[in-house]
């Protein structure tokens, strides 16, 4: 028997089942600080100047209620039956402007509301639009397990017969009950945190909309005082960023009136270079390989506007930090739960940048690769500020979970990262200051040989048996001995490391026109590029080497330098100057420990001239004896824009001017130590330590100087 098959096709909509509503707001929202914040949102959204988010407690201590109430424009009985009780409903999103305070709407999804359901099943809104009656909305969220389609689930709303809240004012207020999970004292005090974050600490007290947390328990009191907290910091950053340039710019390193023996100091103009935000990008060399390199950031091209940044940096030294005159438990916890850069839109918070946990700027992973800075989250209170309109281009997750992680996402993290990086080069520098007035008993600039002398004082002091104190004596004084020898021998092979890094980067260039000319068949193209491949591998082959030290011409010693870099030269379009042919001082030193620092120091000088974007680029090498009585030296200059970090700090490991991670920050240190190792020196330098020629100086030759000085022979 056949199937009687019918010709037509068959249409039927789809249905939907009540507890689709159940996921949407269960799976969609995470915790119960993203449902107030949403319900929070709505306040906003609605024009109000403030939202109070109240706990209610029973007289045994237990949460029975919470409530959010605002001053806004409150729901008119339409807006009830046909906007708020339509899930997914885009009137915010094609609305430009929200009520009353001109503002974009944070809402654009139409199921904020659902959020409610993550914090309980019984809940009572009242609202009140205009010269309107009050309205309500009485919704049993346990009724929906009941419900089979989502048309059974009913909800009761209409007008109020009485005006329960709502008089001449308008506004709204939700009553949440039946409360779902454990309201125990810490989840309490953490959803008190994200509330009262939702206002970035840095904002005016004329700002359009505040949010007030209230109870009738004690559960949130002793929780620290803001502006309290905020005086506690050290170090101070502000920034405005607009397109592809920072157009304000203020650091202030501000001491406690305790720490009496340092001043304070400010910063409030950069140089025009580093006004331009950069990034690194990934390219393709001509050999194919995929390496970074800086390029101009500008964030109007990802439809991102102008971003306000204000950053706090904390002390937490003990050697500084006892000295401090507030309740020191209270700060620690504050900064334990609140630590970190926030994000703010119009004001409000966007979850969960500066969480604990989210290291969305990499502060903490790169403090593990001491590549930048030695400062964590922990130490940082700060909120980048975003106005809605301009910052389109920054999309919110619809889990309300940060913003989706693309081109525009990652421009406004690296120009955040970038700015960051401005300030904790400030700040490392007064830091250093601090720590060398107040660390007492410890080097500073020697970690390792200032914690093994520390420990040698105290075993001195402390251990009053002769023969425990010889014993422990002898080991940490072959440790100390040990350690020099091992660092001795690291130095000289990252030296040979930052210097091979520069080798290997040329022999690239000329293999990539090697080959463009070899395929091209201009054979005597590649006659002339042969031997200066040969030349490049032959020289810093003679840099692997450790010599001894020995007496040389100092001249010949430049001009090795030069000639090993001339292809640099060259390449980056820098003139180059020098006297050495001039002169003829021999010095005692070691040939490849020399060659490896000067060309260090001149990798540094072609950094900076090409980084400075200035046209006629230029680097002069000075040999003379007159400098340092006793000694010949070498100085390094260009034009470029001079140091901007303290001499003292430039020499430590780890530390770098560099923007963007660019360098390490062992190119002076190793430089610094190799010259100790040399019985020399090295002094960085101001244009009046020095005196240089004086045609160099008229070309302004002398924004950087560091000057190596060897024994004379």
């Amino acid at each position: 028997m056949k199937n009687n098959l019918k010709k037509d096709y068959m249409k039927k909509p789809f249905k939907m089942t009540a507890r689709v509503l159940a996921h949407l707001g269960e799976d969609l929202i995470k915790d119960e600080s993203i449902a107030l914040l949403e319900l929070v949102k709505n306040s906003y959204d609605a024009g109000a100047t403030k939202c109070v988010v109240d706990f209610n407690f029973d007289i045994f201590g237990s949460l029975i209620e919470i409530s959010i109430s605002d001053n806004g424009s409150g729901m008119s009985l339409d807006t009830i039956e046909n906007i708020w009780l339509v899930i997914g409903t885009d009137n915010k999103k094609n609305r430009l402007i929200s009520h009353r305070q001109g503002r974009l709407p944070l809402g654009e999804k139409g199921i904020g509301r659902l959020g409610v359901h993550k914090l309980g099943n019984d809940i009572k809104l009242y609202s009140k639009h205009s010269d309107e009656n009050e309205v309500y909305v009485s919704i049993d969220w346990s009724k929906l397990a009941e419900s089979k389609d989502i048309d059974d689930f009913k909800i009761d709303y209409g007008y109020s017969s009485d005006s329960h809240f709502f008089d001449k004012q308008t506004g709204t207020k939700i009553f949440v009950r039946n409360l779902k999970g454990e309201w125990n004292r810490r989840k309490l005090r953490s959803v008190f945190r994200d509330l009262t974050t939702l206002n970035s600490p840095f904002s005016e007290k004329s700002d359009s909309f505040e949010v007030v947390v209230s109870s009738n328990s004690n559960v949130f009191s002793g929780l620290p005082n803001l502006e309290a907290i905020k005086n506690a910091g050290l170090y101070y950053g502000h920034c405005t960023l607009e397109g592809s340039i920072i157009t304000e710019f203020s650091y202030e390193f501000k001491p406690w009136n305790v720490l009496d023996k340092i001043k304070s100091r400010s910063l409030t103009a950069l140089d025009e270079y580093e006004k331009v935000l950069i990034h690194n990008v990934e390219v393709e060399t001509e050999t194919g390989k995929v390496v970074k390199r800086e390029k101009r950031l500008d964030l109007n091209e990802y439809n991102i506007g102008r971003v306000q940044f204000d950053v706090i940096m904390y002390e937490k030294d003990s050697s500084v930090f006892s000295l401090l005159n507030i309740e020191k438990k209270g700060l620690n916890d504050y900064l334990k739960e609140n630590s970190g850069i926030r994000v703010y839109r119009d004001n409000m918070r966007v979850f969960d940048y500066g969480e604990p946990g989210n290291d969305w700027l990499s502060i903490d992973k790169r403090r593990l690769s001491r590549s930048g800075g030695s400062i964590s989250n922990s130490l940082l209170l700060g909120s980048v500020m975003l106005d809605r309109i301009s910052s389109y281009g920054l999309r919110e997750k619809t889990n309300r979970e940060g913003f989706i992680e693309d081109e525009a996402y990652f421009a406004f993290v690296d120009a955040i990262s970038y700015v960051m990086d401005l300030f904790i080069q400030q700040r490392n520098q007064d830091r250093m200051n601090l720590m060398s007035i107040y660390k007492t008993g410890k080097n500073v600039t020697e970690p390792v040989i200032g914690d093994l002398s520390e420990v040698i004082s105290i075993v001195k002091e402390k251990v009053p048996d002769e023969k425990d104190q010889h014993q422990i004596l002898t080991y940490l004084y072959r440790i100390e001995s040990q350690y020099n020898e091992v660092r001795d021998t690291l130095i000289h092979s990252a030296s040979i490391g930052i210097n091979l890094g520069g080798a290997i980067h040329e022999l690239e260039k000329q293999m990539a026109a090697l080959k463009s000319c070899a395929e091209a068949g201009n054979i005597f193209k590649v006659k002339e590029i042969i031997p200066v491949l040969e030349t490049i591998i032959a020289n810093y082959s003679s840099m692997m080497l450790k010599s001894e030290i020995q007496k040389f011409n100092i001249s010949q010693i430049v001009g090795k330098v030069i000639e090993y870099n001339r292809f640099r030269f060259q390449d980056h379009a820098i003139r180059l100057f020098s006297n050495y042919k001039k002169v003829d001082f021999m010095a005692k030193l070691s040939k490849t420990e020399t060659i490896s620092a000067l060309t260090n120091l001149v990798d540094n000088s072609i950094y900076w001239v090409c980084r400075s974007r200035i046209e006629d680029r230029m680097i002069y090498l000075y040999v003379t004896e007159s400098f340092r009585e006793g000694f010949v030296t070498v100085a390094v200059c260009d034009n470029g824009p001079g140091f901007k970090i303290a001499p003292e700090l430039a020499v430590r490991a780890f530390v770098s001017g560099k923007p963007l991670n660019a360098g390490m920050g062992f190119g002076l240190y190793i430089t610094h130590e190799t010259m100790k190792q040399l019985n020399g020196h090295m002094d960085i330098l101001s244009n009046c330590d020095i005196e240089l020629p004086s045609k160099i100086v008229d070309k302004g030759i002398d924004k950087a100087i560091v000057a190596l000085s060897f024994p004379k022979a």
